[in-house]
């Protein structure tokens, strides 16, 4: 699934978000920007061994990656909605 956007807003339980769409490297990474003042969280698709699609967080941060695979499912659900996928 290719993401191409301009940046874009979404809510994330109640708080809103500033998305930016990024290219680094090849790919497309997305500057997740909270309104409530929490440390912006960069995130990406990556492939498993398996071909298996997931979301995660650059750098990767445990601490972080429920945000990253909730963020990046309302990203497509977003990219859905507008037709863009």
């Amino acid at each position: 699934m290719a993401f191409t956007a301009d940046d874009f807003v979404l809510d994330y339980f109640g708080v809103k978000l500033d998305i930016k769409t990024l290219d680094m490297q090849d790919r497309t990474v997305f500057q997740i920007i909270f309104e409530d003042g929490r440390e912006d969280l960069f995130i990406t698709r990556a492939t498993l061994r398996d071909g298996k699609r997931y979301w995660m967080s650059v750098p990767e941060d445990p601490k972080r990656q429920k945000e990253a695979v909730e963020i990046g499912r309302s990203i497509v659900q977003y990219f859905k909605n507008i037709g863009n996928v």
